[in-house]
């Protein structure tokens, strides 16, 4: 999946969050499917932690609810991969640590539930892309 495909498709999430935020509950779409490339793959870091941070100013007002913990992400996973090996544990541990994130920034709890679910879904489909053949 490209890059300039999913930063457009976080445009979007964003401007559904920002327009039917009063309508219905809903998740974070853009944190959503950030979250789930980088989960899918350490490498991707770098745009999503700015595609992160504008997310974090354009919804919150500021940088400090989910980049410190987006940043985090990648090293929590590599310096655990290192001392008990890849696992799904690992990446389940940063995804929540980093759904929390909005939670304790006032997203009610369904919301952060349907952020994790919808994360799921991002993560198996963006996964797919990522894994190589025996």
């Amino acid at each position: 999946m490209s890059i300039p495909l999913l930063l457009f498709a976080c445009l979007i999430g964003i401007i559904f969050n920002l327009g039917f935020s009063a309508v219905f509950l809903q998740p974070d779409w853009s944190l959503a499917l950030l979250l789930a490339a980088l989960l899918a793959h350490r490498g991707n870091w770098l745009w999503v932690s700015f595609a992160t941070g504008a997310h974090d100013l354009v919804l919150h007002w500021s940088v400090f609810i989910s980049l410190p913990w987006v940043l985090l992400t990648p090293i929590i996973i590599t310096w655990s991969d290192a001392q008990i090996g890849p696992s799904l544990l690992q990446r389940m541990f940063a995804m929540l640590m980093v759904i929390s994130s909005i939670f304790f920034a006032g997203w009610s709890f369904p919301s952060c539930i349907l952020t994790l679910l919808l994360c799921l879904i991002f993560w198996h489909l963006i996964a797919r892309f990522y894994v190589q053949p025996a």
